[in-house]
């Protein structure tokens, strides 16, 4: 039997960076070309941990994988974490099972914090697991993205409305996520989904029969024929008599920001699904795209 750990504080550094060899570099583009990657520095403490895999992907990209042992993250933990991508290269940052936050008792507040720091030319593609918040769970997330203009960013946030198992639906106190993109230091996107219920309204009557919500950020000059494929997918124009899907509902708006005269274009993307299946042509949209790149899918035999 599972024996929840008392609550605690736990952080991790990751730093990738190319390797310097002979290899050729590789890439879907020649704006988006980058060199093998290789850890050059990793530390992490309880009950955070950062597994990088040896063998979880063919190609230069650096697959890492951020962990909470005991299960999930305990009512009151406090988690930070960085990640550092160097210069001309590629990693991508999942993890290998839903992120579960449990129960806080009293006004705890479980906050996890993570920091992404982007190099010239490189790629970071953040595609987690979706977030699970159990029963009475109190998550505070933040995570920060300190880009240049030459770097390239996939950043997905979901999550699902509890353990369904157990008819907990959206039963949660409170969900807030906050999301910060910096461009050579200057703030270019703030986006905070803040869930919580209401007198007049509980989350669970306002999503009604959804139960997956998430949101999709595409950055990057190296990027644009994935935003371009989403936008093309979801953007079209529906006929007047076109038939409403009640069970997924998509938006998505191209983004364009100029930083010191530097144009930084993609696309912001929101989704609410009713189960995973729909939710699963969402994402798998988003890393069909991304497979070669990549050199695998973090979802595969997932979704």
């Amino acid at each position: 039997m599972f024996r929840e750990r008392n609550p605690t504080t736990g952080d991790g550094y990751i730093e990738v960076q190319a390797v310097q060899s002979g290899d050729e570099a590789e890439g879907k583009n020649k704006e988006l070309t980058f060199n093998k990657a290789n850890v050059v520095s990793r530390r992490h403490t309880y009950p955070f941990h950062f597994h990088v895999p040896e063998y979880a992907n063919s190609g230069h990209c650096k697959w890492i994988y951020s962990m909470s042992y005991g299960g999930g993250l305990v009512g009151g933990d406090t988690i930070s974490a960085t990640v550092k991508v160097g210069p001309g290269c590629a990693a991508l940052v999942s993890t290998q099972e839903s992120t579960k936050v449990y129960h806080c008792n009293y006004s705890g507040e479980t906050t996890q914090t993570t920091s992404y720091d982007i190099g010239d030319g490189s790629l970071l593609c953040v595609l987690p697991d979706a977030t699970v918040c159990y029963k009475d769970a109190n998550f505070n997330q933040t995570q920060v993205v300190q880009m240049r203009p030459s770097s390239n960013l996939v950043l997905l946030d979901w999550m699902l409305s509890g353990r369904l198992a157990l008819n907990e639906f959206w039963a949660f106190k409170r969900y807030k996520n906050s999301i910060e993109v910096y461009v050579s230091d200057e703030l270019i996107i703030k986006d905070c989904t803040d869930l919580a219920d209401t007198p007049q309204l509980t989350v669970s009557q306002g999503m009604q029969h959804f139960h997956v919500y998430g949101t999709l950020f595409v950055l990057g000059s190296g990027l644009q024929f994935l935003a371009q494929h989403l936008l093309g997918t979801y953007a079209r124009k529906k006929n007047y008599n076109d038939a409403h899907d009640q069970n997924l509902i998509v938006s998505i708006s191209p983004t364009q920001y100029t930083v010191n005269g530097d144009l930084i274009s993609g696309c912001y993307l929101r989704f609410l699904a009713s189960d995973m299946k729909n939710a699963a042509n969402v994402i798998q949209e988003i890393t069909s795209s991304l497979v070669e790149i990549l050199g695998g899918d973090p979802f595969e035999r997932k979704l």
